[in-house]
């Protein structure tokens, strides 16, 4: 029988992780696979105070960042403690907030079964935010696909063999983007439809600036990419102008230019911080 590791980063948020692993217990798939949970407490301001028991994983084991290291870099810390403890054949990633949705584990691990050596993402298909944040997140989608050539449609909330996540422990875009190291570096994928789920406590913490620095996180994976796609767009819109509107080119040529290379220092600037 396999073993399926889900990592889950944690920050004080301890009543949803709690509804989360009640709702997995509920799936009974322990019959299908072995199931260990890991835990990273980003060094939570507030205390546990419930024993964490199922009988149906009873390996689970919690691990405290020394400070507040944010999401992503939670991720990335686990996934190295993971790759170095070797105890599992498949890992599965996911928020502890009840937004990736536990019943999709199931559809996760068949996929898995039927397809062992391929990374299965969670595709988004519906998402339960309003209006403005889907609009939104879907010229998020457009700009990441503009400015790297990827459409990306998914998020943490994935199931990875082995060997891929060996491939890119050592990554250091790891600690930036954990979706957008994936989407990158990990061509054998396939994926599974999945739809938003809600908060199991308190309203939903992804804000507009957030989705902002998620976006350019992604895309600061493909900062090189990047950089040379906006530099072809810049040159293609410095044509039109100049053969079109001589008379004010400079006038529409500089705002443009300044905003090109403000977002490729942003790029690198989020790169660097994050992958150190």
């Amino acid at each position: 029988m396999k073993t399926y590791k889900i990592l889950i980063p944690v920050f004080n948020d301890w009543e949803s992780l709690l509804s989360l692993l009640k709702n997995i217990h509920a799936l009974k798939i322990y019959n299908l696979v072995h199931i260990k949970i890991l835990i990273v407490d980003d060094c939570s301001t507030e205390t546990l105070n419930k024993k964490i028991e199922f009988d149906s994983f009873k390996d689970i084991e919690i691990i405290k960042n020394a400070k507040n290291i944010g999401h992503g870099k939670s991720i990335a810390y686990g996934i190295n403690y993971i790759s170095k403890k070797n105890d599992f054949d498949y890992l599965i990633v996911m928020d502890g907030d009840g937004e990736d949705r536990p019943e999709e584990i199931k559809e996760l691990v068949l996929k898995s079964i039927k397809f062992p050596s391929l990374t299965i993402t969670a595709n988004r298909i519906k998402r339960s935010e309003g209006l403005f944040f889907k609009l939104s997140y879907h010229l998020h989608k457009i700009l990441t696909l503009i400015l790297t050539g990827y459409s990306i449609k998914f998020g943490n909330f994935m199931c990875i063999p082995r060997q891929d996540v060996n491939s890119i422990v050592s990554n250091k875009n790891l600690s930036v983007s954990f979706s957008g190291t994936i989407a990158k570096f990990i061509k054998n994928k396939t994926f599974i439809p999945s739809i938003r789920g809600v908060r199991y406590h308190g309203p939903t913490k992804m804000s507009f600036l957030k989705l902002i620095r998620h976006s350019l996180l992604i895309i600061s994976t493909f900062r090189k990419e990047a950089t040379i796609r906006l530099s072809i767009l810049f040159l293609v819109y410095a044509i039109l102008i100049f053969y079109f509107l001589q008379n004010i080119f400079f006038l529409l040529l500089l705002p443009v230019a300044i905003i090109n290379i403000l977002i490729i220092f942003t790029l690198f600037f989020l790169y660097e911080k994050n992958s150190s």
